[in-house]
């Protein structure tokens, strides 16, 4: 196969191009996200404001990665840079720049600090090489001029695309429905009427609030979509006659359903609604009026919190009725982790056998100490559970009368542990 870019196929640069950077182009698309991680760190430090939070240094770490793979495929076939293409995570981040309304001379920064570490890489390997000075050097003007025309045409489409983006959320009602949603969601909108017109939606009915999103999206996948189509299978479930939808960033969107008589979670109880792969979503409690729209959705949020702490034990639909007490108690995870270890103790210790008994005991209290209900929740028999809440108590080293309400609690919060940890 013969490069496309002309200057690879004058005399003698194939050959540089052949035996030095085709092996760099397979050696960058084997560590882009490590190689991305590092260029967010370095970003987050300089620019924190461009990531107000964990979703959003994920989303660049994501974009990030695709556009060295991008790099290292052209690079790999010596085509032509200057038709470099975003990825579709790129475009994507773009687009939740605008409505993060994050200044566009940021964005272009983070291209221009990723581009110097870049190409500090590929200084480090081709004169690591043990080829001689000359071919070096050729090795080094091919990079260079590669590597220019490459970010130029990059920088170019990212700033048309981000333009683009703007230009349209200025046009349509996006822009105002993200403010009146965070004036319900601050308390600076009170007036129902107010907030129904601002938003194109009536919020004098019964809600109930959901966050969607993914940990991790595939580069050509469509994410919006996908979340999109989560919300409306829950809103489907739960009887919602009326969604409101809006994405929050590249991989979360919020939700709210509404209909004029109460809604009933149960109508979320087993066999749950079936997401779209990888796509998690987390439920506020039902409620009436501008007041449910904000604390339905501020209950989903915390609900997204717990099932992250809670990875995959936690499923794909969390709602914050089932983990209100783990919300609640998990607000400061340091003083919530030492909190589960000193008042369980060994019953703390991360082996499923341990953790199996613990559950036990807590279902068991859930159920007012009634062995033929939590068997009936565990699909064990009575006699199990007797016999690991014995269990539980030899580990513990006292009764499950002593301090009770705290012994709940710290059962509450011990599948959390392992994402509490995490976090110190």
């Amino acid at each position: 196969m013969r490069p496309t870019w002309e200057p690879f196929r004058e005399p003698g640069a194939e050959r540089v191009w052949e035996t030095l950077l085709r092996p760099l182009a397979a050696e960058l698309r084997s560590c882009a996200t490590e190689f991305a991680e590092q260029a967010v760190a370095r970003v987050q430090g300089e620019m924190p404001v461009l990531f107000p939070d964990p979703q959003s240094v994920k989303e660049n770490v994501v974009s990030t990665a695709a556009s060295l793979r991008n790099v290292a495929d052209l690079l790999e076939i010596g085509g032509d840079p200057r038709e470099a293409e975003l990825s579709a995570p790129t475009r994507a981040v773009a687009r939740a720049g605008v409505k993060r309304q994050v200044p566009l001379a940021s964005l272009m920064r983070f291209y221009r600090v990723t581009h110097e570490l870049l190409w500090q890489w590929m200084w480090d390997r081709i004169t690591a090489t043990t080829v001689d000075q000359a071919q070096q050097a050729a090795t080094l003007r091919l990079a260079t001029s590669w590597m220019f025309g490459y970010v130029d045409a990059a920088l170019n489409r990212a700033q048309e695309a981000y333009e683009a983006e703007r230009e349209a959320w200025l046009r349509n009602t996006a822009a105002a429905r993200t403010g009146t949603i965070e004036d319900i969601l601050t308390q600076r909108e009170r007036d129902p009427q107010r907030a129904s017109k601002r938003l194109r939606y009536d919020v004098n009915r019964h809600h109930v609030g959901a966050v969607a999103w993914l940990d991790a999206v595939a580069e050509d996948g469509d994410a919006q979509s996908a979340m999109s189509e989560a919300l409306g299978t829950v809103s489907r479930k739960l009887g919602g006659e009326t969604a409101l939808i809006h994405p929050a960033g590249s991989l979360v969107a919020f939700g709210w359903f509404s209909r004029p008589n109460a809604f009933g979670t149960d109508d979320l109880d087993a066999p749950g609604p079936k997401m779209p792969a990888g796509v998690r979503v987390a439920v506020g409690e039902p409620g009436y009026g501008l007041r449910a729209f904000r604390c339905s959705h501020v209950e989903a949020s915390n609900a997204r919190r717990v099932a992250s702490l809670l990875g995959a034990r936690a499923g794909t639909l969390t709602r914050y009725g089932d983990v209100a007490v783990a919300a609640l108690a998990s607000c400061n995870g340091e003083l919530a982790e030492a909190f589960v270890h000193r008042v369980l103790g060994p019953l703390a210790a991360d082996d499923e056998a341990t953790f199996r008994v613990a559950t036990t005991l807590s279902v068991y209290l859930q159920e007012n100490r009634s062995r033929a209900r939590a068997a009936r929740r565990l699909t064990v028999h009575p006699n199990t559970v007797s016999y690991r809440v014995d269990q539980a108590q030899m580990i513990l080293g006292r009764s499950i009368d002593t301090d009770s309400l705290d012994l709940a609690v710290a059962l509450a919060l011990l599948p959390t542990l392992p994402g509490l940890t995490a976090q110190l």
